[in-house]
């Protein structure tokens, strides 16, 4: 598959289908490139009879794997990170791969095997257009971590003329334009040596825009959400806006509907604060609450539920990653001023943030042009907001949008000439944050030579310049002088534990300084007419289960059929879904769905539903339990009844909030005798019928359409 949040959708698919009926046992493992190396060895270890289903990205081609594979089934398309030159942006390009891609690819199935084979998803028009060799990716992909190793591999080389030597070398305005930009975020100097931010992100696994936003993160005392932001932009978003062809053909007359309760939800998370990356630092927190006693959900609710557990579980592996990398690189400390506690004094504080963002973002910086009617930047003259920010509606003319900006400078993540994410930031954030780490005298200039508090423009870079009083911006000039000194101090001298200590004569700078600029910030944010922030409530890092696809998979797998099995009949019973007869029985509760599990004793189950359903069980009779509460009526969930290591219990399948009209249409629908659900019997046995409806409504649940 193209991507992990492609493998993870089709995991959903292929669980929900199983847990159902609709496919025969199996077992699901899943291998990407940001996996740990549990899930390797879940798959090596499984058992030999078990019916395996591998999803994997293309990382499956440099794995070693002793598995063998019967049958192969290739989407043959890879998404690919394109740099675009022309507006000084990466595109992420879905594409077809070549054929010594598709060749390599196919030697992972075991020709020796009988009736194996490779299977292809691609239009034979498609296939023989195909190119026979793979575009090297040092032509395509951004150089900039690239060019910070070449740096250090020759510092006396000019990166162009090392890069000319590679067997494919890349495009010269490419390297061009990335040298460029380390210059101007403060990676590389006028002379292409290596600052000392350059040296810190070496050992930093992220771009090197987001290493300079990491460091921002940590001297205005703000980590946790900046770690939060910059994992978010690396991993899927999994509430972007899907278009037509993103979405389930037997969904399309709902692609409009679907796409604007996606843009509402969006809404919910900015809440008013014109930031799209708000909306991941509340979003990966709503899920962090949602993690009662660090223990994964072993139940199914709905693809999107699905997806967002497996994209978090990408998303806190990141973090935890770049947390390890900033210790590895002396950035963080176990104690002291740059410890994680200290490092996060200001994590709460938005306001405080959103000018982390504006240092670390820079030069990624669009302004309104009133006259013009239009978003520009320093690359492009014209930008576009992308239905996905939250800076504009659904459809919305952008001059309608523009009259909501509080302020007219907007930080970005875009792509080509469409903005992805967008925060409103104020101008002050851009008049101490942007541009180089020292202002030049040059660069201020004086619009009345006359006047005591007269007017003078700032040219913060070549693009960026504002007006302001000549008083303003003697103030502007010391706090960016006091701040980035402190930013070379952190950078110079991180690895020195003693100058960090809190007792240390350097005590109270960072602290000192991330707080005035705090209330400064408020009062600018409030003068400009921003909503109060909600409070984001930083949480002390907490180890979190990092594993929620590989539990899931294995707690609904073939594998621990078989044992369930075993437990019940000493050796494994032949089954096959096929075959199943399946059985529902209802059963009422007044509880929801948590407590009732929770306070459900195995001699509970055994009176309501042992009499009936443990003499009936057996490995090709399931019975299901589907549970139905009142006021309103609604069902709850749906679990299976099994008779594990001598105990009849539930297991459940599905959670969700099924409205009983819902029910009750679809029989009518599908010309199924329409069933009475009044409560007067704790548990009762329904029509197959009307039971495999109820299960279908709980798997196959649409979040956008059916949510309440």
């Amino acid at each position: 598959m193209p991507t992990y949040y492609h493998i993870v959708k089709l995991n959903y698919m292929l669980l929900s289908h199983c847990l159902t009926g609709n496919l025969q046992e199996l077992s699901i493992f899943l291998l990407h490139e940001n996996m740990r190396k549990d899930y390797i060895d879940a798959l090596i270890k499984a058992r030999s009879n078990t019916v395996k289903v591998v999803l994997t990205t293309e990382i499956i081609e440099s794995l070693p794997l002793k598995v063998p594979f019967k049958y192969q089934i290739d989407s043959a398309c890879r998404l690919t990170p394109m740099y675009d030159s022309t507006n000084y942006s990466i595109e992420d390009r879905y594409e077809w791969v070549a054929k010594d891609c598709l060749a390599r690819r196919e030697l992972l199935v075991n020709t020796e095997a009988p009736d194996s084979h490779c299977f292809r998803l691609i239009f034979k028009e498609a296939y023989d257009s195909l190119s026979d060799t793979s575009t090297p990716p040092l032509q395509t992909m951004y150089l900039d971590r690239i060019c910070l190793l070449v740096k250090f591999l020759s510092p006396h080389k000019i990166i162009g003329e090392y890069l000319d030597f590679t067997i494919s070398p890349p495009p010269m305005i490419n390297v061009h334009h990335i040298v460029q930009i380390l210059k101007k975020i403060d990676v590389l100097d006028e002379y292409e040596d290596v600052t000392w931010l350059g040296c810190r992100l070496l050992d930093i696994p992220v771009p090197c825009q987001l290493g300079r936003l990491l460091v921002f993160g940590i001297l205005l005392q703000c980590l946790d959400p900046i770690l939060t932001i910059v994992s978010s932009l690396m991993t899927a978003d999994p509430l972007g806006i899907p278009f037509n062809e993103d979405i389930d053909h037997l969904w399309d007359r709902f692609t409009i509907f679907i796409q604007n309760r996606i843009k509402n939800e969006r809404a919910r998370l900015a809440d008013n604060q014109f930031s799209d990356h708000f909306i991941f630092v509340r979003l990966f927190q709503e899920w962090q609450s949602r993690l009662k006693n660090k223990i994964p959900p072993l139940h199914l609710t709905d693809e999107y539920d699905f997806v967002l557990n497996g994209v978090m579980e990408q998303l806190n592996n990141t973090r935890s990653e770049i947390v390890s990398s900033l210790r590895a690189a002396n950035l963080v400390h176990s104690r002291g001023q740059l410890s994680m506690q200290n490092l996060n004094l200001m994590s709460s504080n938005w306001h405080v943030v959103k000018a982390a963002l504006t240092g670390g973002m820079y030069p990624n910086i669009c302004a309104v042009d009133v006259g013009k009617n239009c978003l520009k930047s320093v690359w492009c003259s014209s930008v576009h907001l992308h239905p996905n920010t939250v800076l504009r509606d659904f459809l919305e003319p952008f001059n309608t949008s523009a009259l909501n900006f509080r302020s007219p400078w907007i930080l970005c993540n875009k792509q080509r000439s469409h903005i992805l994410y967008a925060t409103v930031v104020v101008p002050l954030a851009v008049a101490l944050f942007a541009g180089p780490t020292r202002l030049r005298l040059s660069q201020i200039s004086d619009t009345q030579s006359n006047s005591h508090d007269r007017n003078v423009n700032i040219f913060i870079d070549e693009w960026i310049w504002m007006v302001m009083s000549n008083s303003n911006v003697q103030l502007i000039m010391k706090t960016r002088q006091s701040f980035f000194k402190l930013y070379h101090d952190l950078l110079k001298f991180c690895t020195d534990q003693e100058r960090w200590r809190i007792d240390s004569p350097n005590d109270g700078n960072l602290a000192l300084m991330a707080d005035s600029l705090a209330k400064v910030f408020e009062s600018e944010d409030t003068a400009v007419g921003f909503a109060k922030p909600p409070p984001i409530n930083y949480r002390p890092f907490v180890k979190l289960p990092p594993l929620y696809l590989l539990t899931v998979n294995a707690h609904f797998s073939w594998i621990q059929e078989i044992e369930d099995s075993l437990a019940l009949f000493q050796k494994p019973q032949p089954f096959n879904s096929h075959f199943v007869e399946r059985q529902f029985f209802l059963l009422y509760t007044e509880e929801s769905s948590e407590d009732f599990y929770n306070n459900s004793t195995s001699t509970y189950i055994e009176n309501v539903l042992g009499k009936f359903a443990r003499p009936i069980e057996s490995p090709n009779r399931h019975i299901f339990v589907i549970l139905y509460s009142k006021n309103p009526d609604v069902m709850i969930s749906v679990s299976r009844a099994k008779t594990i290591k001598g105990e009849f219990t539930l297991k459940e399948y599905f959670r969700n909030c099924i409205g009983v009209y819902e029910i009750l249409e679809a029989c009518i629908s599908l010309n199924v005798n329409v069933p009475v659900f009044d409560g007067r019997l704790m548990s009762c046995l329904i029509d197959k019928r009307v039971g495999n409806i109820i299960m279908h409504l709980f798997a196959f649940r649409h979040h956008w359409i059916h949510k309440r």
